[in-house]
Order: C-alpha cells, then sequence, then structure tokens
C-alpha cells in the first residue's frame, strides 16, 4: 500500500531528531510575524471593564474576529468567528463560560443561530474549574434555566450517550418574542486536559455525528466550539475537520496541514496549543483518509494510544506560577495583559506566547514517541494562567513574607532579648501573621466549597441522565428478584 503525500510529510517529520517540534515552532513564528505586520489588535479584551469576562489571561479574541454581542449590559465576549473559505465552513470558538458570561454565552448561540455547541472539556479537571455549568441540572420544564438580563430561557429536553461522548437537546428560548430553538450540545467526555483523544477513531466518530447533525451545513449558523480557552482541543477539531473536507472536494495532494491551520490561526490565536495536538491532527486526518477511501469501513477497531512513560511525569510536573502584577484596582491583582516571550506587556499586534497540553497518539499502529528535550518540556509542560490562579500567587507570596517575619523574628530575639520595643514589633508582626494566615484560609475554604459545588451539580447533571435512570431501575428490579 503506497503512503498518501500527507501520510508520507507525517513520516517525514516523525523521524527527524525535534521534528514535531520544529514544525510546531515554525507555525507559531509565521503566524506572529503575521500578527505584526497586519497588526492584529486585541484591545476590546484588553479594556479593564472587559478583563473580567476572559477566563485565562493570555488567550484573547482578536478585534477584527471577534463576536460582537447585541443586547444586553455588554458587547464583549472571548470568542472568534473562525473561517476557512476554501472549505466553506465557519466556526465560532470561544472559551467555557465563567459564572458571570453564561448568559452572553447563550445570546451569542441566539443571535448567531447556531444549532450546535460542541462542548471538549469536562466541567471540572485535575482539580481545576475549567467550564461553569451553563445548561440546566436536570431534565424537566421546571428545571429550566431563565437568563433574565438577556431576555433568555434554557431548558434541558433529553440525552443520548454514547462510549466517549453525549448529545444533549436543549431549548433556548426568546422571552420577548417567545420563539424557540432547539440546540444540541456535543459533548466529548473523553478528551482529557493536558492531552489528546483514545483514539484517532473515536475523535472521527464523533466528527462523524456532528456532521451528519447538520450542524456544521451554510443553512444554520456556525457551531459553537469550545473546550476551556477555545483555542487547544477546539482549534485539532477544527483542523480535523477542515482539512478532511479540503481532501474530499480537491485531493489530498492540494491539501497542506501547515497552510489550513495557518489560515484558521489569522481569526483565534493560538489554535493548538501543543506539539502532541499537532501530531495527533495527523494521525486524525491520515485516518480519516483511509475512512474516505473505504466508506463502508465504518466499524474496524480502534486503536488506543500508547503513551510513553515520560509523557506521565510530563502531566505531573507544572511549570512555576508567575509572579503577580503590581497594578490592582480595588486592592485586587488585575488579569495580565498577553506577554510575549520576554515577558514584557504586548503592544496588541503580537501573538501572546501560549502556554500548552500534553498527550502522545497513534493512528492504526504504536508509534514513536515523540522526541524529549529540554525545549519541548517547554512547549508543552504547563497550562494558562487563569485569574483563579490569582489566589495561588497571593499565598505564595504570604508564605514568603511569613518566613522573612520568622527569620527576622529569630534575630531580633538572639541580638537584643531585653528589647521591649523590638518584642512590640515582633507581637504586631505575629498577630499581622495570623490575620493573613486566617484569611488565607479563608480564601481556600471558600475555593474548595465552590469546586464542591461544581462536582456536585456535575453528580446530578450525569445521575439525571435517561442511562443512569435505567441502571438504577434494573438494579432495583434485580434486588426485588432476589
Amino acid at each position: 500500500m503506497t503512503s498518501t503525500s500527507i501520510e508520507a510529510e507525517y513520516a517525514e517529520i516523525n523521524k527527524k531528531e525535534n521534528g514535531w517540534y520544529a514544525v510546531f515552532q515554525s507555525i507559531k513564528d509565521k503566524c506572529e510575524l503575521e500578527a505584526k505586520q497586519k497588526q492584529f489588535t486585541l484591545d476590546e479584551s484588553k479594556s479593564i471593564s472587559n478583563r473580567k469576562y476572559n477566563r485565562y489571561r493570555d488567550v484573547n479574541p482578536y478585534d477584527h474576529s471577534r463576536i460582537v454581542l447585541h443586547r444586553g449590559d455588554t458587547d464583549y465576549i472571548n470568542a472568534n468567528l473562525v473561517k476557512m473559505e476554501r472549505a466553506n465552513r465557519k466556526y465560532i470558538l470561544t472559551q467555557g463560560p465563567l459564572q458571570q458570561t453564561v448568559s452572553h454565552f447563550w445570546l451569542m448561540v441566539w443571535e448567531q443561530q447556531s444549532k450546535a455547541i460542541l462542548m471538549l472539556n469536562k466541567l471540572i479537571e485535575k482539580k481545576q474549574i475549567k467550564c461553569h455549568l451553563y445548561w440546566p441540572e436536570k431534565i424537566g420544564e421546571e428545571h429550566r434555566m431563565n437568563l433574565t438580563d438577556v431576555g433568555l430561557t434554557v431548558e434541558y429536553l433529553k440525552v443520548e450517550e454514547f462510549g466517549n461522548f453525549s448529545i444533549r437537546t436543549l431549548r433556548l428560548t426568546d422571552t420577548d418574542s417567545t420563539k424557540s430553538r432547539e440546540i444540541l450540545q456535543f459533548h466529548y467526555t473523553l478528551w482529557p486536559d493536558f492531552g489528546i483523544p483514545a483514539s484517532p477513531v473515536a475523535f472521527l466518530q464523533f466528527l462523524k455525528k456532528v456532521r451528519e447533525s447538520g450542524a456544521l451545513d451554510d443553512e444554520v449558523g456556525p457551531p459553537v466550539v469550545h473546550c476551556s480557552a477555545g483555542i487547544g482541543r477546539s482549534g485539532t477539531f477544527c483542523l480535523v475537520d477542515c482539512c478532511l473536507v479540503l481532501i474530499e472536494r480537491e485531493g489530498e495532494n492540494k491539501v497542506s496541514v501547515q497552510d489550513v491551520l495557518l489560515e484558521l490561526r489569522r481569526f483565534r490565536m493560538g489554535l493548538i496549543q501543543t506539539v502532541d495536538q499537532l501530531y495527533f491532527s495527523y494521525q486524525a486526518i491520515i485516518e480519516g483518509i483511509k475512512r474516505l477511501n473505504n466508506p463502508n469501513d465504518d466499524d474496524y477497531e480502534e486503536v488506543a494510544i500508547i503513551k510513553p512513560e515520560e509523557d506521565e511525569s510530563m502531566d505531573l510536573a507544572p511549570p512555576p506560577l508567575p509572579p503577580p502584577r503590581v497594578d490592582s484596582l480595588q486592592g485586587k491583582p488585575l488579569p495580565s495583559v498577553p506577554a510575549g516571550d520576554d515577558g514584557a506587556p504586548m503592544n496588541g499586534n503580537e501573538e501572546v506566547n501560549l502556554r500548552d497540553e500534553n498527550g502522545v497518539g497513534s493512528v492504526d499502529r504504536p508509534l514513536p514517541p515523540l522526541p524529549r528535550d529540554n525545549s519541548l518540556e517547554k512547549v508543552d509542560e504547563s497550562d494558562h494562567d487563569s485569574v483563579e490562579d490569582e489566589l495561588e500567587d497571593e499565598d505564595e507570596e504570604e508564605d514568603n513574607e511569613e518566613a522573612n517575619e520568622d527569620l527576622t523574628e529569630e534575630k531580633n530575639g538572639l541580638d537584643n532579648s531585653n528589647d521591649s520595643v523590638k518584642s512590640d514589633e515582633n507581637i504586631d508582626n505575629q498577630e499581622e501573621a495570623q490575620v493573613r494566615r486566617r484569611k488565607r484560609q479563608e480564601r481556600q475554604d471558600a475555593m474548595a466549597e465552590k469546586v464542591r459545588e461544581i462536582k456536585r451539580k456535575q453528580k446530578m447533571c450525569e445521575e439525571s441522565s435517561p442511562k443512569k435512570r435505567r441502571t438504577h431501575s434494573s438494579s432495583q428490579s434485580e434486588r426485588g428478584k432476589l
């Protein structure tokens, strides 16, 4: 069997030392240069009034392609319209909604006339909140979500469950006009943070269901695609879908995966966050070509990805948090503006140096692991800095202050144990340290309670599904027989 041109390119990159990192870095450098030359700005996302609506400090929508809301208390949402004219595809890529942006999210779905939402993450991943629960917890009209600030309601109608994903049907209603639309939510539940899907085939089965629903057709608005930041997993989905459309229309010899990615990145920064996501995208495209060539062969066995042992340590070793910002508003640190590679604030014309997720994959056989060196680790080992990370920054700063105070107290005691003035200062320092410890504990307790509440809602949502109810009822009947 002869190799396809894309498969040959994949093999060529794979056999080179640091080949995947070199390709990834080349794409990143080209995008940064083009963003400077075309002066892609981020002004709206950086304004003080809109920073609170960004989940991450370093993921911001370009002004020229951002989605503009037309009613409500703001016209801003962290979302971009991403287009690929050759493939006749349009997508809205956005972050996972924050608690204060749930209304904005649904208003965007309504105004853009989207038929589907593609959710590629879980609400909580690695003990961190990645997305607020933006649909009702339970099925039924009595549990509907009322978004009075934008004049919309959301009702949970039903759910279908598959091996790697679920499809929820939701009813979105405009309270002023009383018009309603059914919205499909395709929720990929087994795409891990810092990782990639279980196999290319599993991902392609998800893509097939999305296509069959008509959610990507011209007759409806662009689908809303989100993960946590709306660039990594979301960018992977768009890249694979666009490439397979172009291959089917024009032939594989006329399609460059890298050129398609460069085109998509002109509309939202940082699509495909990591070397591994680029690596996986090639695998999924090659596997998709096989399906195009064998349209009747839809049920061949999935191939699980074999993850090298060294990647496990990569997941467990996040980098240190950046230092807290010195500028403040009402005594609280502000989310930082995008920064360049040297850490300096950007002028709005550059693409940020994004942090990344991890994972390794295969097509239809175990593949060699990605080369591991210091430069690759810099790309792959870190997550974005969320506004919530500021609490950790403050805790770390306070720990350092307390340690310094303890050393000062010991030195004062040794130098002059009979100095009453220094004793009074030590008492004051101890009292201040106790106050800071108490405040820090209160913040930690509040964050822990928030995580527990999200987990509770997520569990209730899962238990309310028909599949869970069927399992529960069958187990009760079996116990009754005994």
